[in-house]
């Protein structure tokens, strides 16, 4: 298992071993936890703010997956608010 320094700032390097191993790429979040006083790194699929608006937000939900249900944020408005006028 391969070691690394923590350099000014706190900053560390990812040997290129486990950048690999793990398909970790520039840009790339990771999650930072510690667990028995061990620090963990869980790389995280993040959408872009800037990809979000571009695509739909019923695709972004999976609200259309196989169904093609919704057609629009109003569809899916319109649904919830028949749901909660049940519950009343």
């Amino acid at each position: 298992m391969p070691f690394v320094r923590v350099k000014q700032k706190f900053q560390v390097t990812l040997p290129s071993a486990i950048r690999k191993a793990a398909n970790i790429q520039e840009g790339d979040t990771l999650e930072v936890n510690v667990k028995d006083g061990n620090v963990v790194l869980v790389p995280q699929a993040i959408t872009d703010r800037k990809d979000a608006e571009a695509g739909s937000i019923l695709d972004l939900i999976g609200a259309n997956k196989g169904s093609g249900l919704y057609t629009s944020g109003k569809d899916i408005d319109a649904t919830l608010d028949a749901v909660r006028n049940e519950w009343d």
